[in-house]
């Protein structure tokens, strides 16, 4: 056993409260006692589930994952979160990833034991999201105490990029699998076109020229768009979405003039779940 790991383990129970939050991947070596921080080290078996059927419908009791730790969240004195993303992996250990294949998004709930921290609940994985197994994952503060997982993915394909975000309420009992909100937050198809940078630069700033190869092409009416936004909670049980950026839409008569995106899309909780009440999401489906 590490030293590290073996100190962590020794902690006395009534010490919990008051201890240093143990790394990520201390608990994990606690969740997954083979695992290493190396390669072959972090492919690990897990049970399959309705989730992991996800990846792939034929599946065993068991299949294999890459799992990395991320991050670890004290949701009570006596209560850690750590959590990790998966990746599907082969019976040899070969990540079986694809462009769509989803990252796995596991929690690990801990709590005192009589030799240390040890697992209580194990979530793995609790959702699948993002794009060729990978996603972004970080706490953030909501209204209030209380706290949240935000996930965020995104990809491009023949010039339309797309970024999504959504949010998990993390507690007591670990994440709740059902989103609190999921919604695009990034988008813009700029470099679909060979007319986009032209018809979007007066009002979007920074944008690459367009590939001059294309620069000749004609091609019939069409939207260009490039839209970015960002989130905050203005007060409990409020959640706001504002996005700004461009778009020039098309229609029979040709492309029409670009117009300022300057918009907000405002949430209510309810149900468990962030509800829209007011104002509508400008991105368009890639």
């Amino acid at each position: 056993m590490k030293p590290a790991l073996a100190v962590l383990l020794a902690v006395p129970a009534l010490s919990f409260a008051q201890a240093a939050d143990p790394q990520p991947d201390e608990l994990l070596q606690i969740a997954f006692p083979k695992w290493a921080d190396e390669e072959g080290g972090r492919v690990q078996p897990i049970a399959t589930s309705s989730v992991t059927r996800g990846w792939n419908t034929k599946q065993g009791k068991k299949r294999n994952v890459i799992v990395v730790p991320r991050q670890v969240v004290r949701v009570a004195p006596d209560r850690l979160v750590l959590l990790a993303t998966m990746m599907p992996a082969g019976d040899g250990g070969d990540p079986q990833v694809a462009h769509g294949t989803p990252a796995g998004l596991a929690a690990y709930i801990f709590k005192p034991g009589k030799d240390g921290w040890k697992v209580a609940k194990r979530q793995e994985p609790f959702a699948l999201q993002g794009f060729e197994g990978r996603a972004q994952m970080a706490p953030v503060a909501l209204s209030g105490r209380s706290q949240a997982l935000q996930v965020t993915w995104g990809s491009c394909w023949q010039g339309h990029c797309v970024d999504v975000f959504a949010l998990y309420a993390i507690g007591v009992d670990g994440v709740k699998a059902q989103p609190l909100v999921l919604q695009k937050i990034k988008g813009n198809n700029v470099y679909s076109r060979p007319d986009c940078v032209e018809r979007l630069d007066g009002i979007v700033q920074g944008l690459q020229p367009a590939d001059p190869v294309y620069a000749g092409d004609q091609v019939p009416p069409g939207q260009c768009y490039a839209i970015e936004g960002r989130w905050d909670t203005a007060g409990a049980g409020a959640l706001t979405l504002r996005f700004t950026g461009a778009m020039s839409k098309a229609g029979k008569e040709g492309n029409a003039p670009a117009q300022r995106i300057d918009q907000a899309m405002k949430f209510e909780f309810r149900g468990g779940r962030y509800v829209p009440v007011s104002g509508s999401n400008p991105i368009p489906d890639a």
